[in-house]
């Protein structure tokens, strides 16, 4: 079958709500493509094991020019290439972001209907909270939310120095309070991942109304006039075109869904047109907009092997796989990821910095972590002022995209790491902590935090990498300069949307997966408000 009434691109996580959920409708037929493969892989499924993943054919970087803000260094964003996307190779934290986030996007971006009083109630009917109810969660909705069931004894070594800095304690970053340090809640349940095809996607398998495509490439939309009619793809069969009866929803993420539209003939008019590509539409900012949280860790040797460095392999790998294989418990189970905290370091009264707590060493961007027992605490920028752009190389949808990230241009943000690393330097200065570590590996001791040092920005640009959260470039407004209107619908033509994270007018301050999967399930109702 080669027509269908919805054909979703993309089967990360906003593909894999948006297609079960319009299965599950009953009246329409919906195909789901993806270019990469079943989640099959086991590292997929293990918790500790997704930085396997993010080394395996499942995952493909999207690398940058050099950027003139990292020093001349690169940016190299790793996009999940498999069902579940992002879902199925990110480390798990369960964050939707602060209230106000959701707020500013109504009344400072215009986006009506998109405040928190309205994302909340989607947020609750996708949760299925192990521990926690109302006000702020669900405990009925397909996704599994949990606390881990492994907690590294170092993870509640950092919360303890944490909150000795000064920070609350907190059990909940998704309730009333996002401020303080704790342990985070991920989307996993009895050791097992729950990603998007997990929990969205594998229920609906069975139905007459759903087809999923893996292994097929979108090269372009086909147009009738200025309705978005079809899509061509090519899969292991070769090249043919898929026809769409109502609408195609794009869910390829903030680097394929705007590479799509371009090639498609939507985007700068002057871009397209030097490619040689026919304009269907000219939308200058289809690609402009690119937003990443930015992290640069501080990391501290320990006195004493009681780190993950070494866990996988040897005696102790062969532990760890029986304990897990066995009772689907111990540091297989873990996420390694468990603790954090979120901390307002301009006392404007909301975070502005994250923190990821880590039992290992980060090593250079790119690059696995360091053979060292080590510790982390990782500061990342919240809410990013600098902003990227995305355009095409060359007409041919197989070509690379030419990629800015711009990711420390404007200097508000590499002053909210400076702030960030000072106060990661204080939180190792506090006990427990401080009894645990001994030398400083990164920034190092001869790169001075004191405000007006001239050592740490390089050691800042050197070391800044992404926390995986591209974002923006489909961004979402009221008026037809935007790329989609309110309900996701895009600007100039029909039968088309975009429903993933490019279309957040700006970042949610933490994790994106939360909010990518509740911008698909609104994208849900639209498209059958519509139907």
């Amino acid at each position: 079958m080669t027509e269908f009434d919805y054909v979703v691109i993309g089967g990360g996580a906003a593909g894999c709500v948006i297609a079960a959920g319009l299965a599950q409708d009953g009246r329409f037929s919906v195909v789901l493509i993806e270019s990469g493969a079943r989640d099959k892989s086991p590292w997929i499924h293990i918790p500790a094991t997704f930085f396997k993943s993010m080394a395996s054919r499942d995952v493909a970087a999207v690398v940058s020019e050099p950027e003139p803000s990292l020093d001349g260094n690169r940016f190299a964003v790793p996009q999940g290439r498999v069902l579940g996307g992002g879902s199925s190779v990110n480390g798990m934290i369960y964050m939707r972001g602060q209230k106000r986030d959701y707020d500013d996007w109504a009344e400072v971006h215009g986006c009506t209907g998109w405040a928190y009083q309205d994302v909340l109630p989607v947020f609750k009917s996708q949760e299925a909270n192990t521990r926690l109810g109302d006000p702020f969660h669900g405990q009925s909705g397909p996704l599994m939310v949990a606390d881990p069931i492994y907690k590294h004894p170092l993870g509640a070594a950092m919360i303890q120095s944490a909150i000795a800095t000064g920070l609350p304690a907190n059990e909940d970053f998704n309730g009333a309070q996002q401020e303080g340090a704790g342990w985070y809640q991920i989307t996993a349940h009895k050791g097992r991942r729950k990603s998007a095809a997990v929990a969205f996607l594998r229920p609906a398998l069975h139905l007459e109304t759903l087809t999923v495509l893996t292994g097929h490439q979108a090269q372009r939309l086909k147009f009738k006039g200025r309705r978005a009619a079809g899509v061509e793809v090519i899969g292991p069969e070769g090249p043919k075109t898929i026809l769409a009866r109502k609408e195609i929803i794009l869910t390829a993420g903030s680097f394929q869904s705007p590479k799509l539209l371009m090639h498609s003939g939507i985007g700068p008019a002057h871009h397209l047109t030097a490619l040689g590509i026919e304009v269907i539409h000219d939308a200058p900012e289809v690609g402009a907009n690119y937003q990443d949280h930015v992290g640069a860790p501080v990391t501290m040797r320990l006195k004493h092997p009681i780190g993950v460095h070494g866990a996988d392999k040897g005696l102790k790998a062969l532990r760890h796989g029986a304990e897990y294989a066995l009772f689907r418990r111990g540091l297989l189970a873990s996420n390694l990821l468990e603790s954090g905290a979120c901390a307002d370091t301009t006392g404007e009264g909301r975070p502005d910095v994250q923190y990821n707590f880590t039992p290992f060493a980060p090593g250079p961007p790119g690059t696995p972590p360091l053979e060292v027992h080590a510790v982390s605490v990782n500061p990342m920028t919240m809410r990013p002022k600098s902003r990227g752009r995305l355009a095409l190389k060359a007409a041919n949808p197989a070509s690379d995209l030419h990629f800015t990230a711009n990711p420390l241009d404007r200097i508000e943000d590499l002053d909210t790491l400076r702030r960030g690393i000072r106060l990661a330097r204080d939180i190792f200065r506090q006990n427990p902590l401080a009894e645990l570590v001994t030398d400083e590996i990164w920034p190092g001791p001869d790169v001075s935090s004191i405000a007006g040092s001239n050592t740490l920005d390089p050691a800042i640009r050197k070391h800044a990498r992404t926390i995986f959260h591209p974002s923006g470039t489909c961004r979402m407004g009221p008026g037809p300069a935007s790329v989609v209107d309110l309900n996701l619908r895009v600007n100039g033509v029909t039968g088309l949307r975009v429903a993933d994270c490019s279309v957040m007018p700006c970042l949610t301050s933490g994790n994106t997966n939360a909010p990518t999967m509740m911008i698909a399930g609104r994208a849900v109702g639209f498209i059958l408000a519509d139907a």
